[in-house]
């Protein structure tokens, strides 16, 4: 028997997208629906390829937002596949676990969700399919449930759905924490995962997969977002396609300027980097953050101008692709390209002090007094600052290191300016 059937993750319907106030040109509308929108193309996809159902492997919500119209666009788009006689199954994430509006969903009669107590097996006779499946019961789950997931029924297409972060993933807390040998020892064909917001194909014996997030909500979420369309044969896994559904596409946009020998070089250099993401994104709206890197003539010409070139870039994106490409942000990550070594070499005042700015580790502890002054800084910032969705988070180590990085760069680079010039 053929048959075939989606499986998405991480929907995050109607998700706040924290900090875009602060951007009066920000394509707000887009991004506030483009969830609902990738949605509704999920929704279409699954109509148009005939599916025999689809599964959702948790994060239908967005932690604590509460607007019941976002349960009611759930429940009318699950209809919409009932009438198309396609079934759901569904697992509920971390998310939802917090979300008052898992409660006030209206079940379609085509929605299956497990519970949270104990792993649960839903049984699709007409296609001899077995789907294993358990829901977060509350926000943080720590145990592994994949170990608790009974063994493949015999003679059945067995397919485990599960929100987990795995072994571990970078960005994504270590919620239901399993082994791929643990996935492995059920003797399922097919792992359907969810929590992790990037697609992966972690094995293809058996498959588990992550299929990411449907729509990507910030900057950190890049690339094409979408679900895989799956078709079995004779219970085997014969493929797994990507299928792209996000309507706002986060792209990285990276910048060289090692040969850049004024701001007429970085406008230009930057005009040809976005013309470069624009080339495979259809009709969709663009939104990126734009990195100026490399060892680069300008580097010091560029500091404290962030705001500037945010501006510049924002017409030049405006003349490219119109109101469908957005600059989100402008990171300042070039270096100089002054002679460095010449610079450090001898006995001198200026070398002393250079070589002594290189040994200064990033980490806070490394810097006398930075403590108090990050305290007292973070005192005098909007709040808006550090609790925007990418806002200015002076706790995490990762953060102070960078910001340790650049002042060592820009301390360095005006060492050796004034090194040449004596």
């Amino acid at each position: 028997m053929a048959f075939r059937f989606l499986h998405a993750a991480d929907l995050h319907l109607d998700s706040p997208l924290r900090g875009l106030a602060r951007h009066d040109e920000a394509p707000v509308d887009a991004l506030r629906g483009a969830t609902r929108a990738a949605f509704n193309n999920l929704v279409e996809l699954a109509i148009e390829e005939k599916v025999a159902f689809v599964l959702l492997a948790g994060d239908l919500y967005d932690g604590t937002w509460q607007d019941v119209s976002t349960a009611i666009f759930l429940a009318k788009k699950l209809g919409e596949l009932d009438r198309a006689g396609v079934r759901v199954l569904g697992v509920l994430g971390n998310h939802d676990a917090e979300s008052k509006l898992t409660k006030a969903l209206e079940k379609p009669k085509n929605l299956t969700l497990f519970p949270a107590n104990k792993p649960h097996t839903e049984i699709l006779k007409d296609l001899d399919v077995a789907i294993h499946g358990q829901s977060f019961g509350q926000q943080r789950v720590d145990e592994n449930l994949a170990a608790g997931f009974p063994v493949a029924k015999a003679g059945m297409f067995n397919i485990g759905l599960l929100h987990t972060s795995l072994d571990g993933r970078e960005g994504h807390a270590a919620y239901a924490p399993c082994k791929l040998d643990d996935l492995r020892a059920r003797d399922y064909q097919y792992w359907a995962l969810g929590h992790v917001h990037a697609r992966e194909e972690v094995s293809q014996d058996p498959w588990v997969v992550f299929p990411g997030c449907l729509q990507g909500r910030h900057a950190r979420e890049t690339g094409p977002k979408g679900c895989c369309l799956v078709t079995v044969e004779d219970r085997q896994v014969e493929s797994v396609e990507h299928r792209v559904l996000d309507v706002v596409r986060w792209a990285g946009c990276e910048v060289d300027l090692g040969k850049a020998n004024g701001m007429r070089d970085v406008l230009d250099s930057a005009r040809s980097a976005l013309r470069g993401i624009l080339d495979d994104v259809g009709d969709r709206i663009v939104a990126t953050r734009v990195h100026l890197v490399g060892a680069s003539p300008v580097h010091a010409e560029l500091q404290g101008k962030t705001q500037w070139l945010r501006q510049k870039l924002l017409e030049l994106a405006a003349e490219l692709h119109g109101e469908d490409l957005w600059i989100e942000k402008v990171v300042i990550g070039t270096t100089s390209k002054l002679d460095r070594g010449a610079a450090l070499a001898g006995d001198g005042a200026l070398a002393g002090l250079a070589k002594s700015v290189l040994k200064v580790r990033e980490e806070p502890s490394a810097v006398r007094g930075l403590d108090d002054a990050l305290a007292a800084f973070k005192e005098k910032l909007p709040a808006e600052v550090l609790l925007a969705e990418d806002g200015l988070r002076l706790d995490d180590p990762e953060v102070v290191a960078r910001l340790i990085q650049e002042a060592k760069e820009l301390l360095l680079g005006k060492l050796v300016e004034a090194g040449g010039e004596s």
